[in-house]
């Protein structure tokens, strides 16, 4: 939860003891008969496996070190005594821990010290999506500990702390992490419920859909609100600026901040001219193109505030404004809201650039269409066996090429979706294996597996989706170390069964 040193380091040690411990022998014994050990390390040699067709065996070498715990984690916990309750009890109370000192620094840097505006910067130690899945899973031990302890004071303890990483979750923006945890819960009441109380379950689904309508109809006004055009006269064909000169009017973009039209009614060297004036450390030149950017964000601020963009709305510009501008911020309401808002309008704005053929680069949402499409022409070619280990990124940077892909190539990515880059890299056949991983030990440990690793898969199959989790070290090392821990306590009580 804070960074991979701390993440690293407890594996090392775990595997300095597996070695002090000695008893090789006995420990092959355990493991070459173990289908579940097989299955689950089989997608670390499929990746070593990939480095024999990969050319660029750098980065081909590099992905197979960060893999390493696919194969260290179950070696170990399938070769060693079963991990008992109390011990179990204390992990989940130090990643509790790591995870109340992750969000609240995320906090104090964003909040406190430096007022933070761009949603995906909010998150220091990992990617923000990365962040929101693992406060789900600290939300989920501390609901089992509520459900587990009998006392009031340990109940009303870790409820608190279930209620400060929600809040976390909605203050920092964690959009992916809401969506996740909303989709768990829905998931895992619909369950109990449908089993143990039809009238429950029937109010669920009524509760269920009536949220569903009013954060569908919700989205709907702040769409409305934001991206509307708006029947008003700045919205129309002016001739002349507040000092006598003629307006620009740009037909190239559509963009629209707080329902008024961006390019209409522009007087672009009065707005030089006035903001060189007002902030002449921030000053732009459109001759030369000295920091252009500044005036593209000036005239959507002044747009988003509804006004001319003329010398007249320079001077209508607080200084509290000015500093916004100079910081980056395009639109007049975004500083008052929070990182949850601000994040829905970024995704929203994101579609209506998408939608009336704008940029995408630097747009998460929309950008993810194009790292599809290049994972798609790399697959086309090499759809057996994929293009190597090492070779996931080189292949995806040509297929962008080769596309006509309208990024800029500071934004060639991987697919960001886990199943897409196994493809890529391994094929069907790599696809077959990984799926075969994860899904294989859900049907031999089913009568094992309790409700803690059903949230866990859940949970982890949805961050599959958006982002490729196993390609850093902080994504892989918390699926490996939750997926092989539940999974070997699961099957130490198949063995004791038997």
């Amino acid at each position: 939860m804070l960074g991979t040193v701390p993440t690293s380091v407890p594996q090392f040690i775990l595997l300095g003891n597996w070695l002090a411990e000695g008893k090789f022998i006995s420990k092959w014994e355990k493991l070459k008969n173990n289908k579940l050990f097989w299955v689950l390390s089989a997608v670390y040699f499929i990746h070593v496996i990939g480095l024999s067709y990969s050319e660029n065996l750098a980065d081909g070498l590099k992905d197979v070190r960060t893999k390493i715990p696919l194969l260290l984690l179950p070696l170990i916990f399938f070769t060693t005594s079963p991990i008992t309750k109390k011990e179990l009890h204390y992990l989940f109370y130090s990643f509790i821990l790591g995870s109340f000192i992750n969000v609240a620094w995320c906090l104090i840097y964003n909040k406190i010290l430096h007022d933070t505006e761009t949603v995906r910067d909010v998150s220091r130690f990992m990617s923000h999506i990365r962040l929101g899945f693992l406060i789900d899973m600290a939300i989920i031990f501390c609901v089992y500990f509520v459900m587990h302890f009998d006392e009031f004071k340990l109940k009303a303890f870790f409820s608190s702390l279930v209620v400060y990483f929600m809040f976390g979750l909605y203050a920092l923006g964690l959009m992916t992490g809401l969506a996740n945890l909303i989709i768990i819960t829905v998931l895992f009441l619909t369950f109990v419920l449908f089993k143990q109380s039809k009238i429950g379950f029937a109010v669920l689904s009524i509760v269920f859909i009536s949220a569903t309508i009013y954060f569908i109809n919700s989205i709907k006004n702040f769409y409305r609100e934001n991206f509307e055009i708006k029947n008003v006269s700045v919205n129309k064909d002016l001739s002349l600026s507040r000092s006598g000169r003629a307006f620009d009017t740009y037909v190239f973009t559509t963009q629209v901040e707080n329902g008024y039209i961006v390019n209409k009614n522009i007087q672009p060297w009065e707005l030089q001219k006035e903001w060189n004036k007002r902030a002449p450390n921030d000053s732009f030149d459109l001759k030369t193109q000295h920091n252009v950017q500044r005036y593209f964000t000036l005239v959507r601020y002044i747009s988003s505030k509804g006004e001319i963009k003329d010398s007249a709305s320079i001077s209508n510009l607080s200084k509290n404004d000015v500093l916004e501008i100079a910081k980056g911020i395009s639109n007049v309401n975004y500083q008052k809201w929070s990182f949850f808002y601000k994040r829905v309008y970024e995704l929203m704005y994101d579609y209506f650039e998408y939608k009336h053929d704008g940029t995408v680069n630097g747009h998460s949402f929309t950008m993810r269409l194009f790292y599809l499409k290049a994972a798609l022409c790399a697959i086309n070619e090499k759809w057996l066996f994929g293009t190597g280990t090492g070779d996931v990124q080189d292949k995806m940077n040509e297929c962008y090429e080769h596309s006509g892909s309208p990024l800029d190539k500071e934004w060639y990515k991987r697919p960001h979706n886990q199943f897409v880059t196994v493809v890529v890299a391994l094929g069907l056949v790599g696809l077959t294996i990984f799926l075969l991983s994860l899904f294989f030990p859900v049907f031999y440990l089913r009568h094992q597996l309790d409700a803690l690793y059903w949230l866990f898969l859940i949970s982890v199959i949805i961050s599959f989706l958006f982002e490729d989790t196993l390609e850093t070290q902080s994504g892989l090392s918390f699926f490996a170390i939750f997926n092989t821990l539940f999974l070997s306590r699961a099957y130490y009580e198949r063995i004791k069964a038997e």
